[in-house]
């Protein structure tokens, strides 16, 4: 075969491969709950990973789930404190390609995150946490926040203020190297 030749097979397979370009379904809105990625990095210094207790089945338990989503972290709840994401999930490999979506597209250099799982969906995240501690230490991980109960809501302003002052002590010790004083703390 002359060069000629293996140079227009060459182009036209990576013409081939560049089309065939791995999608994820977490690119897509309509699989995510929560997707804050239109909040600006700079406006906020962490990321919120949240799972509720109901897992996707079917379509009948979309309305259940996202109304659910939005009145414990939605709206105004982690405005100024961090960007929110809750992805659809209904099993541990799709919990596995939401995380691997969020830390491809947002997580940069070491941005802080947290976990906070109710139920079901925070024991599918509590455990991809048991496998990947080390890696999520490493790659910023804040704290997290897992319970059994769901009834009464489990995310509280008290929460949001525990999450923030985290956030803020993080920051601050990146930033001078030393503690941050209680004084600067939001109560």
């Amino acid at each position: 075969m002359d060069m000629k030749v293996k140079s227009s097979i060459a182009v036209a397979l990576l013409a081939l491969l560049a089309g065939c370009a791995h999608h994820s379904p977490y690119d897509y809105m309509e699989n995510w709950l929560v997707r804050e990625d239109a909040v600006r990095d700079f406006s906020v210094h962490a990321d919120v990973i949240y799972l509720q207790d109901r897992l996707y089945d079917d379509m009948s338990t979309l309305g259940l789930m996202f109304a659910h989503a939005q009145n414990e972290v939605g709206g105004d709840r982690f405005k100024g404190v961090a960007r929110v994401f809750s992805p659809l999930v209904a099993n541990s490999d799709d919990l596995e390609r939401a995380l691997d979506w969020y830390f491809r597209y947002h997580h940069k250099n070491g941005r802080p995150f947290l976990f906070i799982g109710e139920g079901r969906g925070g024991a599918l995240l509590k455990a991809y946490e048991e496998d990947n501690a080390d890696d999520l230490k490493d790659d910023g991980l804040l704290a997290s926040f897992y319970t059994d109960e769901t009834e009464g809501g489990f995310v509280t302003d008290r929460m949001v203020k525990v999450i923030h002052n985290s956030i803020m002590r993080k920051r601050y010790l990146d930033q001078w190297g030393r503690e941050m004083p209680e004084s600067m703390l939001k109560d």
